[in-house]
């Protein structure tokens, strides 16, 4: 069960050795890039390090970011509360990078980072309860006299674990449940996946298959961890 699971945020980071860019062939890849289903952005920006491919989408603290940024040793990708798929972003990834292999001096990606941005609904949760209140007293067991410690109630209340590949190729996972600062009814669930063998032209499909792995870590494995509590019982 995936309580109503949402995302509201990938990013992928492609890792690559150093290089000068060199803004004629950023610009090339930009007009490439813009007659693209996949991978399209209308604006583009050069910046002291390389450039930024966008699309305006409001560009405010909170708002829908759309854009890739092509750094001196890294390419990111973002997109964050656009409601883009998990498949249009794959779509995305791939063709920006297979576009960057073939038309930049870049001859692998040595790792790569993914970050997948969730929010569910909490397990169990009651009409009067609060995210803060569910992984403070559910989650952590934390009573009021442990609370009152600080003197007041916090303001965010969260976790935070890190875990070692499980075999050749895997994933470092860092993943976090908090409670979501813009719904107190909600979770919010991260997972970054972080992936230290090289990525080239000829083998873009292991792209697909890390971001899965680190989504679906999210979707099985957090969001089991999650369901095992209840805010039923939350004093």
């Amino acid at each position: 069960m995936t309580y109503g699971l949402r995302s509201i945020a990938f990013v992928a980071e492609l890792i690559h050795p150093p290089t000068k860019h060199d803004a004629r062939k950023l610009q090339q890849l930009h007009s490439s890039l813009f007659g693209s289903s996949e991978c399209s952005y209308r604006d583009f920006r050069l910046t002291s390090a390389g450039a930024q491919l966008s699309n305006s989408l409001g560009g405010a603290p909170g708002q829908p970011v759309s854009c890739s940024t092509l750094l001196g040793d890294r390419i990111q990708i973002r997109e964050e509360q656009t409601g883009i798929s998990r498949d249009d972003f794959q779509l995305r990834v791939q063709t920006m990078a297979r576009s960057a292999l073939s038309e930049l001096p870049i001859q692998a990606f040595l790792a790569q980072q993914y970050a997948v941005r969730s929010v569910i609904g909490m397990p169990g949760a009651g009409e009067n309860d609060d995210a803060r209140r569910f992984i403070l007293r559910s989650m952590l067991g934390f009573d009021e006299g442990i609370i009152g410690a600080f003197g007041r109630e916090p303001s965010l209340g969260g976790v935070r674990l890190a875990f070692p590949p499980d075999g050749a190729g895997g994933g470092i996972y860092n993943v976090r449940v908090e409670s979501f600062t813009m719904d107190n009814r909600s979770l919010f669930l991260e997972n970054v996946g972080t992936f230290a063998s090289p990525v080239n032209l000829q083998g873009l499909e292991v792209l697909d298959q890390r971001f899965e792995a680190t989504y679906q870590f999210l979707q099985d494995q957090l969001v089991g961890f999650v369901s095992q509590f209840s805010s039923d019982d939350v004093p």
